[in-house]
């Protein structure tokens, strides 16, 4: 019998994810599918809407003016979960894009986190969890209060233990 790797299994915990899993998963996101991010990027600048799919949820960005958002849904269902997230972007190509790939990664982990894949861990249901402050925002490792505190408290957080683990998956 064939074990599952470490982010196999991170795709089936879902609301289980911890904290310290979920910013590994993200941060492992922008460098495994980087490029798959750019060219996603390009992509929806120009046809300003992109279906992506995730563990066991649906994606759907939209691209309105400098305005980004997505909806998802679980696989199988009708409903999305309409403009979950929505991101000012840059009018400069470079810094918009990076700013997409950013906004990517954190949708999917987003989405893993609410629709996993089945396996073990009993999910509960419940509404649609999103972090207040994504973490490409300085916010998010501040609880909301200051850019340079967050600065701070993010190159703090450890967790090359589990982007190793990541990586070797």
């Amino acid at each position: 019998m064939k074990s599952n790797t470490f982010y196999e299994e991170l795709l089936t915990l879902g609301q289980h994810l911890h904290e310290r899993e979920r910013f590994a998963l993200y941060k492992f996101f922008i460098k495994a599918k980087k490029n798959v991010y750019k060219a996603n990027a390009v992509l929806l600048s120009n046809t300003k809407v992109l279906n992506s799919t995730i563990a066991n949820g649906e994606i759907l960005y939209q691209l309105n003016g400098n305005n980004v958002s997505y909806s998802a849904r679980r696989n199988g269902t009708t409903l999305f979960q309409e403009n979950v997230r929505t991101v000012k972007l840059s009018s400069i190509p470079r810094i918009r894009v990076n700013k997409l790939v950013k906004f990517f990664a954190q949708t999917e982990v987003e989405v893993i986190w609410n629709f996993p894949l089945q396996g073990e861990s009993l999910q509960g249901e419940g509404s649609y969890c999103t972090l207040l402050y994504p973490y490409f925002d300085l916010r998010c490792f501040s609880d909301g209060k200051n850019r340079i505190v967050g600065l701070v408290n993010k190159l703090k957080v450890e967790d090359s233990d589990l982007t190793d683990k990541l990586k070797l998956s």
